[in-house]
């Protein structure tokens, strides 16, 4: 990735701008779309965007502040910021079940703990 784009990329993931328009409220509707049982926990009057939704609009607005420059490795960008959570979320409510966690990620036990180190949420 360019030098410009790759510091771009770093401050955009890192951005307190950008975290700030997830507060943990709109992260929980943003996830109806996931598992159709989820729709009774969320119904709280107004419908949540679909996480595919949310996505699209980080990524539109990852591009607007590149510019003209050509990102690479774009894909790798994306999965790192979203997996990394996830995978601590999980973890999180597994409370540190592998097994569990690994079942409710449908991943193998063995790719989870590989990303897990890769996070270094061992």
């Amino acid at each position: 990735m360019a030098t410009h784009a790759q510091h771009n990329a770093n401050r955009f993931a890192q951005s307190s701008e950008h975290l700030a328009d997830y507060n943990k409220d709109d992260y929980q509707h943003s996830i109806r779309d996931l598992e159709p049982s989820l729709d009774s926990l969320m119904n709280n009057g107004h419908t949540p965007e679909p996480l595919r939704v949310n996505v699209e609009r980080v990524v539109r607005q990852y591009f607007a502040m590149l510019g003209d420059e050509i990102p690479t490795d774009l894909y790798e960008l994306i999965l790192k910021q979203i997996e990394e959570p996830l995978l601590s979320v999980v973890l999180e409510q597994t409370r540190g079940n592998q097994t569990k966690c690994a079942q409710i990620l449908g991943l193998n036990r063995g790719t989870l703990r590989k990303k897990l180190k890769t996070y270094n949420l061992m």
